[in-house]
């Protein structure tokens, strides 16, 4: 018996499946999301022509299988290559990439969605540990003293901090509902979608630098903190040091005009 035309169920599974290799076929081999945006693109001219469904998405799953498979052919050919001619070997730019993911893997992985850049859901992670682990210790740190948390100064960071890595029972975070939200539209935004993606990062790499200077001051000139006080200071010092430094922000300060 002949195939029918397939139903919208089976289309938005075939669809599912292609973007999800996407996913992973950008993930694995660093390649850019704006290849998923093509076949979007595509996808949605396929509609207004009028093509077959059919036919259109079995071409496009072959396309991204294809794809992959070559991808994973000429890993599995690189070291032999690397032994004869070391112009093949992995990129700069591959090797970088690779090492900053290694670097960022300590901190949790905060599943807020499944496309979301795994550099946001890490740095969301170290914000929450931050703000759930070591803030206590740097209000005990500071208690009794001119920097308390008492302060408006360290009150209003420690909102700042909370309003970005605090994650609802919905897996929610307050700063990155709008970001969220862009991956429930289709075809989707990814020019939107990096700039709220930027716009976290950048947020974030404000308040950690604000934090990391005043607690500097603190600790290099406020002589009546005890010993406690002092290594408790300076493991938060650190925690917020080794942020800067594994999520690359040490740049991304504000302006003083």
């Amino acid at each position: 018996m002949a195939r029918g035309k397939l139903s919208r169920v089976e289309i938005d599974l075939a669809i599912d499946k292609i973007i999800k290799k996407y996913d992973e076929y950008c993930y694995r081999f660093f390649k850019h999301p704006k290849l998923k945006a093509a076949f979007e693109d595509r996808y949605f001219l396929a509609l207004k022509k009028g093509l077959d469904m059919q036919r259109f998405l079995a071409a496009e799953i072959d396309v991204i299988n294809q794809l992959i498979r070559k991808e994973e052919a000429r890993l599995q050919e690189e070291p032999a290559a690397a032994r004869e001619a070391p112009a093949q070997r992995e990129s700069i730019a591959d090797r970088v990439l690779r090492e900053n993911r290694k670097k960022i893997e300590k901190y949790p992985d905060v599943r807020i969605h499944k496309d979301a850049n795994p550099e946001v859901r890490r740095l969301l992670g170290a914000l929450n540990e931050l703000d759930e682990r070591y803030m206590p210790l740097l209000a005990d740190a500071l208690a009794n003293t001119n920097y308390s948390m008492n302060t408006q100064a360290m009150q209003n960071m420690a909102s700042e901090l909370r309003f970005l890595s605090s994650v609802g029972n919905d897996g929610t975070s307050p700063k990155l509902t709008r970001y969220l939200a862009l991956f429930s539209r289709f075809p989707r935004d990814y020019k939107a979608i990096d700039a709220e993606e930027k716009n976290f990062i950048l947020s974030a790499s404000f308040l950690l630098h604000d934090l990391q200077d005043i607690l500097a001051q603190v600790r290099a000139g406020y002589t009546p903190l005890g010993r406690e006080a002092q290594e408790k200071l300076a493991g938060v010092l650190a925690q917020i040091d080794g942020i800067i430094e594994d999520f690359r922000l040490k740049d991304l300060k504000r302006r003083n005009f």
